[in-house]
């Protein structure tokens, strides 16, 4: 199976991580009018699979922080 989606950064772009402690894994949710995205633990995965997903999420995440935040200094990143 083959998906692909977009989500553009606008005001009601929603993240939201619902953390239910010890009890179930946690869902991040990525939310933009009309797609979402969730991602959640499965049991027939094992957890350091998905331990090891959730650290290349953050750091990739961290990397797009980094790249956007040095393009948004640029004249071309406050160009509308």
């Amino acid at each position: 199976m083959s998906a692909s989606m977009s989500f553009n950064a606008r005001p009601a772009t929603q993240v939201t991580c619902h953390d239910y402690g010890t009890d179930r894994p946690p869902i991040l949710n990525l939310w933009s009018t009309p797609v979402s995205l969730t991602i959640t633990g499965d049991n027939a995965i094992p957890i350091e699979d998905h331990l090891a997903f959730a650290r290349n999420l953050a750091a990739e995440t961290a990397s797009y922080l980094a790249a956007m935040e040095r393009f948004a200094a640029t004249d071309m990143g406050r160009t509308p």
